[in-house]
C-alpha cells in the first residue's frame, strides 16, 4: 500500500503513516507500541513490520507529557573524555536499562554557561531525574535543580552541599590514605602535584594531604597547583619545578594517573630510578596506571560501582520515594612498582 506524499511533506514519519500502511487505527498503533501484550501476536507482527518499513521513532517526550510520565533520565557531564565518566556511565546503565529508564547523555565542556543551557532544554523535556558529576555548578543550575521535583544525582565524589543525593568517594580520606601510605614506607620528603581542578576538589585533596603530613609532624608546605591540564604533559613539565625548589624530594603524590606516568617519563629522561631516587604515585587507577614503566602505585577510583550505586539509589527514589541524601563508596590502594 503507498503512502500518499503529503503525509510525509515534512519528512518525519506520523503514527498516522504507520496505520495507514497496518490498515489500523491510529489507537491501535499507539496501544501496540506501549502495551505489546495488550494486542495480538498478528496484529502487533503487521503494526512492527509497518514500523520498520517506514523507520517510524515514537515521540517519547510526547508520549511522556500525554501521561504525565517519564522514562528518560538527563545526563550532563563536563566531558565524556573524563577520567572515569564512561565507566560510571556504564554503571548507570546496568541497573536503569533493565528498569526501562533511557539516559539522555549531554556534555557541557567545562563551561558553565553551556550547562545551564542544556539543562535549561532538558528539565522543558519532563525528564524523570538528573545525574551532574560532582563539579561545581553554578547558583542558577542550583536553584533550577532544587525546584524541579525531581531527583537529582550528583556522583563521583561526596560533597559538603549537594543539590540532592550525592554518592562518590570521599577525597578527604583518599588523599590522607595515600599519603600516610607513603610515610609508613619511610618517605619523609613528600611532595604533592595538584593541576586544574574544581576548587572544592582541590580542598578536600589539600585537607588530607596536610591531616597526614601534620600528623606525622612533616612539612606538607612541597605543594604545587599547576594552572594546566592534568595530563601527560603537565606531570613532565611539573617534575623539574619540584627538584629546583626542594631537591630533597623523595616521593611526589599526583592527583591523577596521568600526572604521575608524566612524572615517570621524565624521570626516565633524567634517569631518576623509580622508586630508589624517587617515589611517584597517582590517583584514579586508570588503565595507563597498569602500562606505564614502572607500573604505577595508586587510590583505585571504583567508578563503575559509583554508577551502578547511583542508579539503584534513582531507581529507590523514583519508585519508592526515598533515599538517603549521601553514600560513601569506599577507595581503595593499588601498590604496585612506582614506590
Amino acid at each position: 500500500m503507498s503512502i500518499p506524499r503529503k503525509r510525509r511533506s515534512t519528512g518525519k514519519v506520523t503514527i498516522a503513516d504507520v496505520a495507514q500502511l497496518a490498515g489500523v487505527g491510529t489507537m491501535t498503533v499507539s496501544r501496540a507500541l506501549r502495551t505489546p501484550e495488550q494486542v495480538s501476536d498478528k496484529l502487533r507482527e503487521k503494526i512492527e513490520a509497518a514500523v520498520h518499513e517506514l523507520g517510524y521513532m515514537p515521540n517519547l517526550a510526547a508520549s511522556a507529557l500525554a501521561s504525565a510520565s517519564s522514562h528518560t533520565i538527563a545526563m550532563v557531564v563536563p566531558n565524556l573524555a573524563e577520567a572515569g565518566c564512561s565507566e560510571m556511565f556504564a554503571g548507570l546503565q546496568q541497573i536503569l536499562q533493565p528498569a526501562g529508564y533511557q539516559i539522555m547523555l549531554a556534555e557541557s565542556q567545562h563551561r558553565v554557561e553551556q550547562e545551564e543551557k542544556l539543562l535549561e532544554t532538558l528539565l522543558a523535556s519532563n525528564i524523570a531525574a538528573a545525574i551532574l558529576l560532582s563539579v561545581e555548578h553554578s547558583t542558577t543550575v542550583r536553584q533550577w535543580l532544587k525546584n524541579a521535583s525531581i531527583p537529582v544525582m550528583e556522583m563521583g565524589a561526596i560533597r559538603s552541599d549537594p543539590i540532592d543525593m550525592n554518592i562518590g568517594i570521599d577525597n578527604v580520606v583518599a588523599m590522607y590514605e595515600l599519603t600516610e601510605m607513603l610515610i609508613q614506607r619511610g618517605y619523609q620528603n613528600i611532595g604533592l602535584l595538584c593541576a586544574n581542578q574544581e576548587q572544592w576538589i582541590f580542598q578536600q585533596h589539600l585537607h588530607g594531604w596536610y591531616k597526614a603530613m601534620l600528623r606525622h609532624h612533616m612539612s606538607p608546605n612541597r605543594v604545587i597547583n599547576a594552572a594546566l591540564p592534568p595530563n601527560f604533559s603537565t606531570g613532565a613539565s611539573q617534575l623539574p619545578e619540584f627538584l629546583l625548589a626542594w631537591p630533597e624530594l623523595d616521593a611526589l603524590v599526583c592527583v591523577s594517573d596521568e600526572l604521575a606516568c608524566g612524572a615517570l617519563y621524565e624521570c626516565q629522561r633524567r634517569r631518576i630510578k623509580v622508586p630508589d631516587d624517587l617515589a611517584v604515585v597517582g590517583f584514579g587507577d586508570s588503565d595507563v596506571s597498569r602500562v606505564c614503566q614502572p607500573p604505577l602505585t595508586t587510590m583505585a577510583v571504583p567508578h563503575r560501582k559509583i554508577g551502578s550505586e547511583a542508579g539503584r539509589a534513582l531507581l529507590e527514589r523514583l519508585n519508592q520515594g526515598n533515599w538517603s541524601d549521601r553514600k560513601s563508596i569506599a577507595s581503595s590502594l593499588c601498590m604496585r612498582e612506582s614506590c
